[in-house]
């Protein structure tokens, strides 16, 4: 009867043992999982966020967009109902020939993946018509960037230097270029931000017609202190010496 206690005793303590080893191994397991699950959870917080902020960067991004655009058509609206305005009261009277210009920006904003690293370029035309009934001699365009060294502006522009032939036979195979009405002219960029230009080829501006300095571009700096750009426009002609503002200008933030 002893032997028996003490095999069964025996068997007891062996489960016992056993249960234990179990429970620690489940434990341990238990607590593996536990941290897993922490890290996950953490994860899946890391990338939430990550969502979030980019999806807020793009919403923004496509917000200025839509608001330079509208903004853009706004304009260019007003801009043709006085176009139409001044044609309807040019074709009511008989007075005598009037000069009268209207210039328009026509432009769109390219705006980098990373705004605080990368350029933000304006592309554009900007637009002279002759909305008079009389033709326009010696046009000149005045263009001014506002900080003066925020952005830098290039487009079809032939320097005034002793290889103008040369570059005028290059720029007459791309369509009408305009150039610098002044020797130094980089000084007037520097100094005020203004870009004085003029027709390279200056036939007369008829009634009706149009002239375009085209495809110019506006390289914006993402250094500084400066947050914005504006660019005005002006048109001079010897039938209007003092000048004529564009109808709409060019603003942008960042």
């Amino acid at each position: 009867m002893k032997n028996t206690n003490d095999d069964r005793h025996l068997r007891l303590q062996q489960q016992i043992i056993h249960y234990r080893s179990e429970a620690a191994s489940c434990k341990q397991q238990l607590q593996q999982l536990e941290a897993e699950l922490a890290k996950e959870k953490m994860r899946s917080a890391y990338w939430k966020e990550k969502f979030r902020e980019a999806e807020t960067v793009n919403v923004e991004t496509y917000k200025k967009k839509i608001a330079a655009l509208e903004r853009q058509l706004l304009l260019s609206e007003i801009a043709l109902e006085e176009a139409e305005h001044h044609r309807s009261e040019g074709k009511q009277t008989t007075a005598e020939p009037t000069a009268s210009v209207l210039a328009l920006f026509h432009y769109s904003v390219v705006i980098p993946s990373h705004l605080d690293e990368e350029e933000m370029t304006v592309i554009g035309d900007f637009i002279i018509r002759n909305s008079g009934t009389t033709p326009l001699h010696h046009l000149i365009v005045c263009l001014r960037l506002s900080p003066p060294k925020t952005a830098v502006l290039s487009g079809k522009i032939v320097l005034p230097q002793s290889a103008r032939a040369e570059q005028e036979l290059l720029a007459a195979s791309s369509g009408e270029s305009w150039t610098f009405t002044q020797e130094n002219w980089r000084e007037k960029v520097r100094q005020n931000g203004e870009y004085w230009i003029a027709p390279l080829h200056g036939s007369p501006l008829e009634p009706g017609e149009e002239r375009r300095f085209s495809q110019f571009e506006i390289a914006v700096r993402p250094s500084g202190s400066a947050r914005a750009l504006t660019v005005d426009g002006f048109v001079y002609c010897a039938e209007l010496p003092k000048g004529v503002p564009a109808a709409n200008h060019i603003a942008i933030q960042w």
